[in-house]
């Protein structure tokens, strides 16, 4: 049976869907500066350069995910 919540350092219970919203969260950000990280290095990227740019990191994220919903 999966646990609905997880226990803090401190000891309280943080909700599973917390932790699930602040997980995603933090993984579009981490893929949104990424991309934004890789168009600033191009000098003057086309179009499917842009596009690459954020499909690369967003690849990736979306890899450990699959990955991590194998696990479970």
């Amino acid at each position: 049976m999966l646990h609905s919540t997880l226990r803090g350092r401190s000891g309280g219970k943080i909700p599973s869907e917390l932790v699930n919203i602040l997980g995603t969260s933090a993984a579009i950000l981490a893929v949104v500066g990424a991309g934004s990280a890789i168009v600033t290095v191009m000098p003057a990227p086309s179009v499917w350069e842009f596009a690459a740019a954020y499909l690369a990191p967003a690849s990736l994220a979306f890899a450990v995910y699959w990955w991590i919903a194998q696990k479970l």
